[in-house]
């Protein structure tokens, strides 16, 4: 099973980047990089409790 979380899920549609992880921890870290590395964005508890609302199992 690996997870996946899109930008475009939370609203973020000019943004194609899809990301996979084993865990929802590695995930997160993913997630929380890309965020600050691409869109100038540091993630808070709300926007990771949003964030894990659109995971998806695949």
């Amino acid at each position: 099973m690996s997870l996946e979380f899109r930008c475009a899920a939370v609203g973020v549609t000019d943004c194609k980047a899809a990301t996979h992880a084993e865990t929802a921890d590695e995930l997160l870290e993913k997630v929380a990089a890309h965020a600050l590395d691409v869109h100038g964005v540091e993630l808070n508890e709300t926007l990771i409790n949003y964030a894990l609302t659109t995971v998806e199992e695949k």
